[in-house]
């Protein structure tokens, strides 16, 4: 994931806490879907960004088994977890109140 793709990955993370919608995920072009699988189940085990289930049935749909290749795909894509996470709770404390 280039700087530019993740900087627009963590804001539509950020969006979806707020307003989650399934297909979204789906439809995100900007990242790799193994990115975005892994980005998917990272969050599904968080207490801080909700929907856990949505996001655990969106990365099953992004690739099939996901969950038991957790693993191996954190290992072959060089997921990130902390910059992922730091980025994004950082994006969702700068984000306006839907107020």
């Amino acid at each position: 994931m280039t700087r530019d793709s993740e900087s627009g990955f963590i804001g539509f993370c950020a969006r979806q806490q707020g307003a989650f919608e399934a297909d979204d995920w789906l439809r995100n072009d900007g990242v790799d879907r193994e990115e975005k699988t892994i980005a998917c189940l990272f969050l599904s085990g968080t207490d801080w960004y909700g929907h856990r289930q949505a996001l655990a049935q969106v990365a099953e749909r992004l690739l099939p088994g996901a969950e038991a290749q957790f693993a191996s795909l954190v290992q072959r894509v060089k997921f990130d977890f902390i910059r992922f996470s730091n980025l994004l709770r950082r994006e969702l404390r700068h984000a306006p109140s839907a107020s």
